[in-house]
């Protein structure tokens, strides 16, 4: 029996961890692999990536990973998944460049086939024709995907400023996957020329240097702000690591076009004249370590001051809000002028407006759409779209969810492992809730450590107790409060000793009696840790 079945592992009800598997009965394939940044936390979390433990466990099922674009959401996971599942992976050239550095770094590099997919390019994956059509969004080789399956055709959008020519020419679509980015909240289509000329506004009414931060893939923008720095005679500095490669891949494979003697290295900004400067950097959601975050804090070699103007141009992906508007706050406390999508024209979206989204949708006039790469209110802006230009079904998915294709419809039969698993360092995966639960606990209310030494013959305490605290009190009040705290640790273990030896729950009977006095006195609850020993 001929079936499809759509599984979103994520990318659902979130910005981030795009990735989807297509099953039939014939194979399966996944769609992207993206990563999550997380909030700004104190929690030490540097990556969020899907729980893939369906592929891996499947993975003689899978025939490949096809990619719409080389945005960290879309490719920044596939690592992750392919040192556990070698699946063969399809995308546009520049695309695939962009992975082969991320193999590199995880001495992958030869050890997964790379398959070039572009238009007039297409493949047959687990009985599917795949065929990728070239849409425009804000970095080099974005494809949506038309899938040709025994339940009809499945388009992809991948993400996508405009609705392709491409769309026109498929005829009726049965399953439409829909990115709702700008669903809620139609951008009124400011075009790319139209900022452009502002930023070249500021560039020119600049007396000093010039920073601006984008989107490291945002190659067009990127080579524009080159262009506007050459107008005007400035040299130009890249800074960002990132940013640095995919500049570096997209000049190699003549995407860009730089002349070198107009590049500056980023360690010589402060030899060259601040009036012929332009920095293009990192940091356009105020990650703590990019390149802007650095010099809003004045952690970076390059300082700016009054006579400076830095242009932040990029929209917000929500929940990066205060990250960036604590850089906007250092970056107006040193001096310089500050440009951002609140206050200036200086960023077009790169996502369907609702013009856009619409015409998509008359174009294909899918029977069935499913909204993706947004947060629910997005999702269901996008379905009231799609009501309205007469899909017979919506469907708001959740990660994991099983959606099968049949020829009298689509349900939902079942649900597949899915979740996010946390990249702490050399740790991924491992991490669960409670650990970042424990971390957040630290960090709102410190860390007291309690310990004692017990004789395990008669139940008298030989060593202790004592108290230890980190992050709790300020240093004055310190010793006043260790000192309270020792003596109702005495009274815990005098009490709690009397009979059988039960050391769990004496550590217990510490943790929650020490609590409930830190509480009365504080006001808050610290991590408390109990240690007892026995000899």
């Amino acid at each position: 029996m001929s079936f499809v079945r759509i599984i979103p592992l994520g990318g659902v009800r979130e910005f981030g961890l795009n990735s989807t598997v297509i099953e039939t009965s014939r194979g399966s394939i996944v769609i992207d692999a993206g990563l999550m940044f997380p909030r700004y936390t104190l929690t030490g979390i540097d990556q969020i990536v899907p729980d893939f433990r369906y592929v891996i466990d499947n993975q003689e099922a899978f025939q490949g990973i096809v990619l719409t674009h080389g945005h960290e959401d879309h490719i920044g996971a596939l690592p992750y998944l392919l040192r556990d599942a070698p699946i063969p992976v399809y995308g546009h050239p520049f695309t695939l460049e962009l992975v082969k550095r991320k193999l590199r770094e995880f001495d992958l590099d030869g050890r997964i086939d790379l398959m070039e997919l572009d238009e007039g390019r297409g493949v047959t994956l687990a009985g599917m024709r795949i065929d990728p059509v070239p849409v425009v969004h804000s970095t080099v080789g974005c494809i949506s995907l038309v899938l040709s399956t025994s339940q009809g055709l499945i388009v992809h959008s991948g993400d996508f400023r405009f609705a392709p020519k491409g769309f026109a020419d498929l005829g009726q679509v049965r399953l439409f996957m829909c990115e709702s980015t700008n669903a809620e909240k139609d951008p009124n289509g400011r075009d790319e020329d139209r900022i452009l000329g502002n930023i070249e506004d500021i560039v020119q009414n600049t007396p000093g240097a010039v920073v601006v931060s984008t989107f490291s893939s945002h190659v067009g923008r990127i080579q524009s702000l080159y262009d506007i720095a050459t107008r005007h005679d400035r040299r130009v500095a890249i800074i960002g690591r990132s940013m640095q490669e995919v500049v570096e891949i997209a000049d190699d494979k003549g995407f860009m076009n730089l002349d070198p003697a107009r590049i500056i290295d980023a360690e010589l900004v402060n030899a060259t004249d601040r009036a012929k400067l332009m920095i293009i950097c990192t940091g356009a959601q105020g990650e703590i370590y990019s390149a802007l975050s650095l010099i809003s804090r004045g952690w970076h070699k390059f300082k700016v001051r009054e006579g400076d103007s830095v242009i932040v141009s990029a929209r917000v992906i929500p929940g990066n809000e205060y990250a960036i508007g604590r850089c906007v706050d250092q970056l107006l406390e040193f001096g310089a002028k500050v440009y951002y999508t609140e206050n200036s024209e200086v960023h077009a979206t790169g996502h369907a407006t609702h013009e856009e989204i619409v015409k998509a949708l008359d174009q294909l006039r899918p029977a069935i759409v499913m909204p993706i790469h947004g947060e629910l209110r997005h999702m269901k802006a996008l379905a009231d779209l799609a009501a309205l230009r007469g899909a017979s079904e919506v469907l708001l998915s959740k990660p994991g969810q099983v959606w099968t294709l049949e020829h009298d419809g689509v349900r939902l039969s079942g649900e597949v492992p899915h979740g996010k698993c946390f990249v702490d360092g050399e740790l991924t995966g491992d991490l669960k809730d409670v650990v970042l639960r424990d971390r957040r606990h630290i960090s709102e209310g410190g860390l007291i450590v309690a310990f004692a030494v017990i004789e395990s013959a008669t139940g008298a305490v030989a060593i202790g107790p004592d108290v230890m605290g980190k992050g709790v009190v300020p240093a004055p009040m310190e010793p006043e409060i260790m000192d309270e705290l020792r003596h109702k640790a005495a009274e815990v273990l005098h009490a709690g000793l009397r009979g059988d030896l039960d050391i769990p729950g004496v550590q217990g009977l510490l943790k929650e009696e020490l609590g409930r006095s830190l509480k009365a006195r504080l006001g808050k609850k610290p991590m408390i840790i109990p240690i007892i020993m026995e000899i």
